[in-house]
């Protein structure tokens, strides 16, 4: 009796396991259409997408890759899901997004807003909210989209690995589609999102075609979900300054008593916001700390000496504040826009005054005062104790 009953269970596990077996849902990497960058412009009907597909490596007798790794197709239709489902009218394979890299939008579809744009990427299971978010500018997205002037030659990786960049410089931003979802919900602080730009690419040499690069320098200002405007780098790195998105770069300054420069390397960098309001008044205080690390004297000084020291370093926080004040009365007067989150330092202190105030929040700032406090400490002066220069 007892070996009937295991014998019956051993029998009813393995009919149970039957169908659990393998993936429901399978489908064959040759049957489908790897997208690996999504732009989207406008079109005749409302909205143009178009697809950048990767094909298959191809090699030649030799063994080396041939032939463009990536190919390109376009639709047509009323909403971004409409174009993908147009789509599929026109590729001989079902397109399979979920490693698409970045989601391009062309200027003059972000400044009609990118919140009903974005719906379908929320909603579809395929697609991924840590897609990067980019603004072409000055051009289509469909333009920019066949563009890998860098050692990967496909463009969707080239754009990955380019803004990833970022840290180098820091004077550009790197925003993911799920970044902007949080800020546009957010309560006090508008989104900031990564820009794109194509740029002839110098030429070194003779006999060269004309080919064109990606610039990501800057950064698009958003008011809600609407494009207002546009940072540069310098002015992008002076956001990130305030929001203490800084890691890395060079801050160039004039040699006091020279015609000499001074290139700090920036090692660390903090930031303290505070927001004080007084009679309806509304002060923001902004702290800056920087460390750095001296990478290059043009002129003839002493580095030895403290107070030489202390003096380049004074000149270096002098240009830090400058950078920051200039984005800051910038992002106040022309786009009226908070995009440094300093609502959210109201809604915390004062919460009772918020609830009157985040309605017209943006106004407020355009009119609010601000104090920037910069601090400059230059801890190494690398190999070097004297500059080369005698």
């Amino acid at each position: 009796m007892m070996i009937c009953k295991r014998m019956f269970a051993i029998t009813l596990m393995l009919v149970l396991a039957l169908p659990l077996t393998g993936c429901w849902n399978r489908r064959e990497l040759n049957t489908l259409g790897i997208i690996g960058m999504v732009g989207v412009d406008t079109g005749n009907n409302g909205l143009k997408t178009t697809f950048q597909i990767i094909k298959p490596e191809k090699t030649s007798k030799g063994g080396e890759k041939a032939g463009i790794p990536v190919k390109y197709i376009q639709s047509n239709g009323r909403s971004v899901i409409e174009t993908f489902r147009n789509a599929t009218a026109q590729f001989d394979r079902k397109l399979f997004v979920s490693h698409a890299k970045e989601f391009l939008f062309s200027e003059d579809v972000a400044r009609n807003g990118l919140a009903e744009q974005l719906d379908m990427i929320l909603r579809d299971h395929e697609l991924r909210l840590s897609m990067h978010l980019v603004i072409i500018k000055d051009s289509s997205a469909a333009d920019a989209m066949n563009i890998a002037s860098g050692i990967n030659t496909i463009p969707s990786s080239y754009v990955d690995d380019l803004l990833k960049q970022y840290k180098s410089h820091s004077k550009s931003v790197d925003s993911k589609v799920i970044d902007f979802l949080k800020t546009y919900h957010g309560k006090g602080i508008n989104p900031v999102v990564t820009v794109l730009k194509k740029v002839k690419k110098a030429k070194i040499g003779t006999g060269e075609s004309e080919e064109y690069e990606l610039n990501p320098e800057g950064a698009a200002v958003f008011l809600k979900d609407r494009l207002v405007g546009f940072l540069d780098g310098p002015e992008t790195r002076g956001y990130n300054w305030v929001v203490g998105k800084v890691a890395s770069g060079i801050v160039v300054s004039p040699t006091p008593n020279s015609n000499g420069t001074t290139s700090v390397e920036i090692l660390t960098a903090e930031s303290k916001n505070e927001v004080e309001i007084t009679d309806n008044n509304i002060k923001i205080k902004v702290k800056i700390n920087m460390t750095g690390m001296l990478d290059e004297e043009t002129s003839k000084i002493e580095l030895t000496e403290p107070a030489v020291i202390d003096m380049l370093e004074q000149v270096n926080s002098q240009v830090i504040k400058q950078e920051v004040e200039h984005t800051l009365l910038k992002v106040q007067t022309e786009y009226k826009s908070d995009i440094f989150g300093f609502g959210q330092l109201v809604h915390r202190k004062y919460p009772q005054k918020w609830k009157n105030m985040q309605d017209h929040w943006d106004e407020l700032f355009s009119q609010a005062a601000i104090e920037v406090e910069t601090e400059t400490k230059i801890t190494k002066t690398g190999k070097s104790s004297s500059p080369v220069k005698e």
